[in-house]
């Protein structure tokens, strides 16, 4: 992820359309999903990429659609019912297509619709552990090969580095280190923003980068040491988080 320092967010935003269809299927806002959680998948057709969305408590569904080949990150609108088939709406600035399936058995499938291109779409639930990714963690330090160890409150850094990914798939990244000979960098810094979603052991990213909008693709293995802590090694460093720097 760190080989994109040096790229500007140009930073897109979702605005749901009030066309939806919401209605199209019943859910009873006084039962808790037994489809809850964090789902993650991918999408296949005439377009390519992957989603990822959260079922929340009462089976309404929040999360991102990303096409790969059109460089376009959409948002979803929608809901799962009781039988776990889930309907929602594909939303860039207006609705653009549909994504219809059925999650049980813990196995996502469906079909999708989106700006006049079809496909299908396949994923799985994510695990406790794999779901813990979701959270504001704050950066803690750099390992290197060496055995250096850059902390947060290295002059070379910006003040209160962070990654915050949410349940809708889609994250934000402030991370800036002046490499040069001369401390305290200029900040703040623009974040850098885009979409994950969980893969066999590990998360693909996505970056929405500035200008043409292309998304640049990063794996990233993260391991939880503890409930306070993620680590994942990138280009030779290991790098940590936490969401409470006090302990």
């Amino acid at each position: 992820m760190k080989k994109l320092f040096y790229l500007f967010l140009v930073l897109g935003l979702f605005n749901c359309s009030n066309e939806s269809v919401d209605d199209n299927i019943n859910i009873n806002p006084n039962l808790e999903s037994e489809f809850k959680g964090l789902w993650s998948g991918s999408f296949s057709g005439e377009d390519n990429g992957t989603w990822t969305l959260t079922v929340q408590n009462t089976g309404i569904v929040v999360g991102s659609f990303t096409s790969k080949d059109h460089n376009e990150i959409h948002s979803f609108s929608g809901s799962v019912d009781e039988n776990g088939d889930i309907l929602a709406s594909i939303v860039l600035e207006n609705v653009t297509g549909s994504f219809a399936g059925n999650l049980n058995n813990g196995l996502s499938s469906g079909s999708y619709s989106v700006s006049s291109r079809d496909g299908v779409f396949e994923g799985r639930p994510s695990t406790d552990d794999e779901s813990r990714i979701v959270n504001h963690w704050n950066y803690y330090s750099a390992e290197y090969e060496s055995g250096e160890i850059l902390y947060y409150d290295n002059e070379i850094y910006c003040p209160e580095l962070h990654m915050e990914f949410r349940e809708d798939g889609t994250f934000t990244d402030y991370f800036y280190a002046d490499y040069s000979t001369n401390p305290n960098p200029d900040c703040p810094q623009d974040p850098m923003f885009g979409t994950f979603s969980v893969q066999d052991g590990y998360y693909e990213m996505l970056y929405e980068l500035g200008g043409s909008q292309d998304l640049s693709e990063s794996d990233i293995y993260i391991t939880y040491p503890d409930d306070n802590t993620i680590n994942y090694a990138y280009q030779n460093v290991l790098w940590t988080y936490k969401v409470d720097l006090n302990l």
